[in-house]
């Protein structure tokens, strides 16, 4: 035998194993984007469902506040604009929103008003006054809020001038 100083090897490739090993990447895959699919349709769901919700309660809130705000116009007449503005700043001064501002000055105001002589400028004052005191001896206290605005509820049964 003669050599001529090459060396030869024959090789077959088989791809079966390459072929498995695809389909079963095309199968992950394929369970992996049904799976986001139906994570995306749950979140959007969630997405809907949620603002539904702020948008129903932010229609509530607003109904609240022009009820309040009407209250407010009647009691007050003139100076209601002044009892708005206190309420609009009342998150920062006080602590709560605007309608709970509203509502307390108004479940009081009749009194402080009559007390008051009837002076409506004053009486804005005082009651922004009597919150922000509220405010404060909760705060400093430790006293719940809700204790508070009852003692203050019932001094709307006797008269505001210890408040001036």
């Amino acid at each position: 035998m003669a050599s001529d100083g090459k060396v030869v090897i024959s090789t077959a490739l088989d791809n079966k194993g390459l072929e498995k090993g695809l389909g079963s990447i095309a199968g992950s895959l394929g369970g992996l984007a049904k799976t986001v699919t139906k994570t995306a349709a749950v979140i959007t769901t969630a997405f809907a469902t949620a603002a539904v919700a702020i948008t129903k309660q932010s229609a509530e809130a607003y109904a609240e506040y022009e009820q309040l705000a009407g209250g407010v116009e009647t009691l007050f007449k003139e100076s209601a604009d002044k009892v708005k503005a206190y309420a609009e700043d009342a998150f920062y001064t006080v602590g709560i929103s605007a309608n709970e501002y509203m509502a307390i000055v108004t479940s009081f105001s009749a009194s402080l008003i009559s007390s008051l002589g009837g002076d409506t400028e004053k009486a804005a004052d005082v009651a922004n006054m009597a919150l922000v005191d509220m405010s404060d001896n909760a705060n400093k206290m430790g006293t719940n809020i809700e204790s508070v605005k009852t003692a203050y509820q019932g001094f709307a049964k006797q008269n505001y001038t210890m408040l001036d």
